[in-house]
C-alpha cells in the first residue's frame, strides 16, 4: 500500500513575500542608520578640524601679541586688532590682525614681512576686547555651530 506524503518541502508565495516585505524593512532602517552615522561622523571631523585650525591661529596671535610694545595695542570696530611688535627679530615693525565682518570670510595677518597672511578661513566671529594689561580674543567658525573658542592674552610689557 502507498501513503502519500502530505508535507512537502519547500516555500509558499505568500511566505516568500513575507520574508522578502520584512528583510526590506530592516535594510531600510539599516541604511538609514548608517548615513545618520556617517553624517554625525563627517559633522564631528569638520567641527575638530576647524577647532584645530582656531587654536592653530589663537597661537599665532598670542605668540604675536606677546611681544606687543606697552601702549600700541589699539582695537578698532571690534574686528581689527593693531599693535607694535617688540620681539627681537621685528622691532619695531607694525602689525594688524584683521577680519572684514563678512561671514565665511578671511582673519588675515599683516606685518612687514606678511602681506595679507591668511590666519583662518570660513571665520564666522572674530571679537576683540581691550583692557590695560589684556586682550581678549574670541573666535568662531562657520562650520562649527556656534562653538566659540575665547583666550585671554598678557602682553610682555616688561622685558
Amino acid at each position: 500500500m502507498k501513503i502519500k506524503a502530505r508535507n512537502r518541502a519547500g516555500f509558499t508565495l505568500i511566505e516568500v513575500v513575507a520574508v522578502l516585505v520584512l528583510g526590506g524593512i530592516t535594510l531600510a532602517f539599516g541604511s538609514m542608520l548608517f548615513v545618520t552615522s556617517v553624517g554625525t561622523f563627517v559633522d564631528s571631523k569638520n567641527a575638530v578640524e576647524d577647532s584645530q585650525k582656531i587654536q592653530v591661529a589663537m597661537n599665532r596671535l598670542v605668540k604675536e601679541l606677546t611681544f606687543a610694545g606697552e601702549g600700541t595695542v589699539v582695537v578698532t570696530n571690534g574686528r581689527t586688532l593693531q599693535w607694535i611688535s617688540r620681539h627681537p627679530d621685528r622691532f619695531g615693525e607694525p602689525a594688524t590682525a584683521t577680519w572684514d565682518g563678512a561671514d565665511g570670510s578671511s582673519l588675515k595677518l599683516f606685518t612687514t614681512g606678511l602681506r595679507g597672511y591668511e590666519l583662518l578661513d570660513n571665520v564666522h566671529a572674530f571679537e576683540v576686547s581691550l583692557t590695560a594689561d589684556t586682550v581678549t580674543i574670541t573666535l568662531k567658525s562657520t562650520r562649527s555651530d556656534g562653538v566659540a573658542h575665547t583666550m585671554t592674552i598678557h602682553p610682555r610689557y616688561d622685558f
